[in-house]
């Protein structure tokens, strides 16, 4: 059977009879390779797979119908997600974001409010304190805002402190902002941002959970959670962080996963940096200024665009390029040419130029490629 094919009551199935255990459900699907093959096999298959016992057991209940429950929960999530217009993506979707795609542990599936193809625009992940200081939340709305405006998604996990700081700035500079939930999108946490993530929808960002709508927040759905804010992302921003703490869980799962990490750093009387300076320690990049993540993510949009063969490509951005920009695409001409080259004609510091080139790759007028850049012929 064609994988997309598959009926999402299936997957809604499959999902809750495991649990929502995503590394039960990926074996599974690397195994068997369809939700319905995984429910009509026996459980010698199952344990061939390298599932548990217990998971075995719950397979054997749910077939001599003794697990109502299941079924109960998947008619609920049924009807939560047609009654709150929600789109349910599943790895076999082509719209699947493909950078996510990439990462060891994918979610099976993603439970989304909202222009559900923003998870595929490129994003930056910001992550920090719950408990900032104010030179904290002005620096994560300083660099949210700026790097919405200049066309990145801003991805956090709509906590206190830092994430809804850097929600607030990107909706209020007018960009796309992405909250990864820890609970289902119908029993929101933290509830004191019911208004933020209303907001968030209202504006054209994406609510997004890999959790039934009902899932209540639990402690252990937020490390897995993180690894989705990172996963989605280009790179992971820590702003504020305490050297215990879930934001360093973040970044280290965004250098497992080949991304990039920054880190800003602070004084060395405040507790609240102490993380960022041991990310530091350990190779992250210090920065203090935006255009230092678009230097360093600039190479890699046209890989996310790619998304590793995945057929679901990057839109288009749909911008107004000002007259720098314009200027760049004419030293640019139609010969590949290198970020140096282009600084030494132009007359731009590696900043600007950094940045410019950024706008000029998100509105499709040139792609990065070996030697440096080259200009694309305007689309008919």
């Amino acid at each position: 059977m064609d994988k997309g094919s598959e009926p999402l009551e299936q997957w809604l199935l499959l999902w809750r009879l495991l649990e929502q255990s995503h590394t039960a459900f990926l074996k599974l699907w690397r195994h068997l390779e369809t939700p319905s093959a995984a429910l009509q096999a026996d459980p010698q298959c199952w344990a061939q797979a390298g599932l548990s016992a217990r998971w075995l057991k719950a397979l054997e209940q749910w077939r001599a119908g003794n697990d109502l429950l299941v079924r109960r929960d998947v008619e609920e999530a049924q009807r939560l997600v047609a009654r709150h217009d929600l789109t349910v993506l599943t790895l076999a979707d082509s719209a699947y974001p493909p950078l996510l795609l990439e990462i060891a542990d994918p979610p099976p599936l993603l439970f989304c409010q909202g222009e559900a193809g923003h998870l595929a625009w490129p994003q930056v992940a910001m992550v920090g304190s719950r408990r900032p200081s104010q030179n904290g939340l002005t620096t994560a709305r300083d660099f949210a805002a700026d790097l919405a405006r200049q066309g990145l998604g801003i991805t956090s996990g709509l906590a206190m402190g830092i994430d809804a700081a850097a929600h607030q700035a990107a909706l209020q500079a007018e960009g796309i902002t992405v909250a990864v939930l820890g609970s289902g999108l119908c029993d929101l946490y933290p509830r004191q941002h019911a208004a933020l993530a209303e907001a968030i929808v209202a504006h054209d960002g994406i609510l997004v959970s890999e959790f039934l709508p009902q899932t209540p927040p639990q402690q252990y759905h937020f490390p897995r959670r993180n690894r989705v804010i990172s996963g989605l992302s280009l790179g992971v921003l820590v702003v504020e962080a305490a050297v215990q703490s879930g934001t360093l869980i973040t970044a280290r799962l965004a250098l497992e996963q080949n991304r990039e990490v920054w880190a800003i750093p602070g004084s060395i009387h405040n507790p609240q940096v102490k993380g960022c300076h041991a990310l530091i320690r350990e190779g992250a990049r210090l920065v203090d200024e935006p255009v230092q993540l678009l230097e360093d993510i600039g190479p890699r949009l046209a890989q996310a665009a790619a998304g590793s063969g995945h057929p679901q490509a990057l839109p288009p951005m749909e911008m107004e390029l000002d007259d720098r920009a314009r200027q760049v695409l004419t030293v640019l001409g139609w010969q590949v040419q290198s970020f140096d080259a282009l600084v030494d004609q132009s007359g731009y510091d590696a900043a600007t130029m950094a940045g410019l080139l950024l706008e000029l790759e998100l509105a499709g007028c040139i792609a990065t490629v070996a030697g440096g850049y080259e200009q694309l012929a305007p689309s008919r």
